[in-house]
């Protein structure tokens, strides 16, 4: 078992996606699957900006499941305003709004980092698939949503691990940390 201190409270990793804390347990629970399958972009970056390189990315077609009910399509078009850095890592900033099936709207903004490996920039543009691990493609998840059916997505915190789809698609694993 390993030990990871953080401040005066220590947890134990019991396994992968169990911690041990002194609040009590803690663990992973994959939620949520979301898929990019169009996006328009980049515009010309905006190299040479005061506040840093940005690529724009629309993104025009996506789902958003549970496997258990929920299922929506993106309603309008999100945005990426990717900042590109010179240490081999992408930071996504997206936006994105889905409507489900049963006519809700759920709000959807995530950011992270996205590294830019040899498997990965190959894969981008052959339109190819990577694996989980071809690359660090980590996100925080943040939703916003007014129904009572969906509440638990306003009540905690998410994370997401991502990867390459062939045809230029982007499948993300949301994770609820419980």
């Amino acid at each position: 078992m390993l030990g990871c201190t953080y401040g005066a409270e220590e947890s134990r990793i019991i396994r992968q996606d169990v911690f041990l804390t002194e609040r009590g347990i803690m663990k992973l629970e994959k939620v949520l699957i979301y898929r990019l399958t169009k996006m328009r972009g980049p515009l010309a970056d905006t190299t040479g900006s005061p506040h840093g390189d940005h690529q724009y990315w629309e993104m025009t077609a996506g789902t958003l499941t549970d496997g258990a009910g929920l299922h929506a399509h993106l309603a309008l078009p999100g945005g990426d305003w990717m900042r590109v850095s010179s240490d081999g890592y992408w930071r996504p900033n997206v936006r994105v709004q889905f409507v489900t099936d049963d006519n809700v709207t759920i709000l959807m903004h995530y950011t992270g980092v996205v590294e830019q490996t040899a498997t990965f920039k190959t894969a981008a543009t052959n339109s190819k698939a990577t694996s989980w691990g071809d690359q660090y493609m980590r996100m925080h998840v943040h939703f916003e949503t007014g129904s009572g059916a969906y509440d638990w997505l306003n009540k905690s915190i998410f994370i997401a691990r991502g990867r390459l789809l062939p045809g230029n698609q982007i499948e993300y694993e949301i994770y609820r940390v419980t």
